[in-house]
């Protein structure tokens, strides 16, 4: 669906820069907004690189969108993020998201541990080239850069209509 140099041809375009869409994820599983190639360069080899709006990238990965909006039935936005992690990068802490996320490996492969779900009696899943992983909403879950890879993460979401109001509901 991507590939590596299509992963180089974008961060060395400067229109990723201008639409901040380029962050490196430190040490301490905080993001850091990229402001050029240069910087994205330096920290390339210990952090992992995200890239937002993916989406918007080429039709193949919208396309894909849609193929996930019919498979899981959802009725919301879908976002993909690209995530570049060279061996043994930093990548985020153990986290949950709001909404249902779906991980596909472009290229190489993904160490993922999640919470309350296991395969071959482990809660860790590694995911190789065109392999997916479906994480439900609000599920502990942390990925591990054991091997280089290059992955999209599609972000089933919800409207942020319909976030406000489950967070009213629960503050009431």
């Amino acid at each position: 669906m991507l590939t590596k140099s299509q992963f180089l041809k974008i961060i060395a375009s400067d229109l990723a820069y201008e639409q901040n869409m380029v962050y490196a994820i430190d040490e301490n599983g905080r993001e850091h907004l990229m402001k050029n190639f240069a910087d994205t360069l330096a920290n390339k080899n210990t952090n992992s690189i995200k890239i937002e709006r993916m989406e918007a990238y080429n039709s193949e990965i919208f396309s894909y969108c849609l193929e996930l909006e019919d498979m899981y039935d959802h009725n919301g936005p879908i976002t993909c993020h690209l995530f570049y992690a060279e061996k043994n990068a930093h990548s985020f802490k153990k986290h949950t998201d709001p909404d249902n996320v779906v991980i596909y490996c472009c290229e190489g492969m993904k160490t993922i541990a999640m919470e309350g779900h296991t395969m071959g009696g482990e809660p860790v899943f590694t995911l190789k080239e065109g392999a997916t992983l479906h994480i439900p909403a609000n599920t502990p879950h942390q990925a591990f850069n054991e091997h280089e890879a290059l992955t999209l993460s599609f972000g089933l979401e919800k409207f942020i209509e319909d976030k406000m109001n489950s967070v009213l509901v629960s503050i009431s």
